[in-house]
């Protein structure tokens, strides 16, 4: 069956950036669609008011009857009581990443797969799609600016989705043109090293068909039977951007890249381009509070971290504004695997906070903590509250600064304990 052809469906796992966006298309499709989650969110509440039902909590009385379709994050363990439950009544089931692969079967899919950048990239895909007059369906790992989803319904036979290579997910799909960003060291909680984790890529873009594309920048070696696109010969100073940083610039010229391939009208594609504005989280403005500028981002790998800074250097340069940079580490594995590069990502920062580790799916065995992080930086401090950080920048000696919240966990929520926030453009 195709994936539109299931009318009554379950999300286990529902506030994930991915299968909320893949509830969305059910329901889109006409399907009644409810889930579950262990915490509440904006997603959440989102979904709730676009008529589909969410539970707080895993329940076996969640999986109401005639539900055809069980859908599960790739966190879910097989003893959940949904999954169980679905599976004792001979429920389909079908993981995250297989769901999504069935979906891309209906399409041309056009895949975006990278360490660093697929979220940005796939979003930029649609702005530059939407300004050519076509109009794909997207599933990306963030909300767009624009409506405040990680879903578009479209009417064109092209579909643009991310494609994660945690435990190998993107396997599953079955792409025709795929763009890689870059390949690095992560999830090395999973992969054993980065020859491992390029043996995934490999594998993945061995899926691409002989008339389908694969686009790379020329640091990006893999071998395909498709056509090979260096994305590189799109000079960068040519493209003309909202968004700051010279990795977006990058992720750019992949985008255009496909847009010459597939015959795109290419002066309305660099518009496209020029119009996208970003995305929830990577870089995002939040306005101004007591003359502070602030920004969020999803950073959580000292290459994105880096990135990032060198980003907002660009607006905010040295000797005219302070810096600070509120940091969540991600995972305890990852905090111990790349803490002295995650030292050496903040040089761009003037002044760095940083709170606990966001545990999320791993347990504390002692040997890492925040603490460890912060005896490697001289110009960083350790803080478990966000009271802390708010009564050091208001006694800041310099007033033109910004102030940064970065990390993949819950740290955003420091925008929300501030109150008087103003939203003033470009400050």
């Amino acid at each position: 069956m195709k994936l539109q052809e299931y009318k009554k469906v379950h999300c286990i796992g529902i506030g994930g950036i991915g299968l909320s966006a893949l509830a969305r298309y059910c329901k889109a499709t006409g399907a009644e669609v409810s889930g579950s989650d262990g915490a509440e969110s904006r997603i959440t509440e989102d979904l709730k008011n676009e008529d589909i039902t969410v539970y707080k909590g895993h329940s076996a009385s969640n999986v109401t009857e005639g539900v055809t379709l069980v859908i599960y994050s790739i966190a879910v363990k097989e003893e959940n009581p949904e999954l169980a439950t679905a599976r004792r009544r001979g429920v389909v089931c079908m993981s995250y990443p297989e769901a999504l692969g069935l979906l891309t079967e209906d399409y041309i899919t056009i895949a975006v797969c990278g360490t660093h950048g697929k979220t940005t990239t796939t979003a930029m895909l649609a702005s530059m799609f939407a300004a050519c007059g076509v109009h794909p369906t997207v599933i990306v790992g963030s909300l767009l600016s624009e409506s405040g989803s990680n879903f578009i319904m479209g009417d064109s036979k092209y579909l643009i989705v991310e494609a994660c290579e945690y435990k190998r997910s993107f396997l599953k799909l079955h792409p025709t043109h795929v763009l890689v960003t870059n390949i690095d060291e992560d999830h090395l909680d999973y992969y054993k090293d980065i020859a491992d984790i390029k043996t995934a890529f490999q594998s993945f873009v061995d899926l691409v068909p002989a008339e389908g594309s694969l686009i790379t920048h020329g640091n990006v070696t893999l071998k395909t039977w498709a056509r090979s696109i260096n994305a590189d010969t799109i000079l960068e100073h040519t493209i003309d951007l909202t968004v700051l940083g010279h990795h977006n610039k990058t992720n750019a010229q992949l985008a255009l890249a496909l847009a010459i391939d597939l015959g795109l009208p290419e002066e309305k594609a660099r518009l496209g381009l020029k119009q996208f504005t970003g995305t929830w989280r990577r870089l995002e403005y939040k306005g101004v509070w007591k003359d502070i500028a602030l920004y969020d981002d999803y950073g959580h790998h000292p290459a994105e971290i880096l990135a990032t800074l060198e980003a907002l250097r660009e607006r905010y340069p040295y000797g005219e504004y302070t810096v600070y940079a509120l940091f969540q580490p991600h995972l305890f594995s990852r905090t111990k695997q790349h803490l002295d590069a995650f030292s050496e990502s903040f040089v761009n920062a003037d002044k760095v906070f940083v709170m606990p580790i966001y545990a999320s799916r791993e347990v504390d065995d002692g040997t890492i903590s925040s603490h460890d992080l912060v005896e490697k930086m001289h110009h960083a401090v350790y803080v478990e509250s966000y009271e802390e950080v708010q009564k050091y920048v208001l006694n800041r000696p310099h007033r033109k600064c910004v102030l940064l919240t970065i990390g993949a966990g819950d740290v955003y929520r420091f925008h929300e304990s501030l109150d008087g926030i103003t939203y003033e453009k470009n400050i």
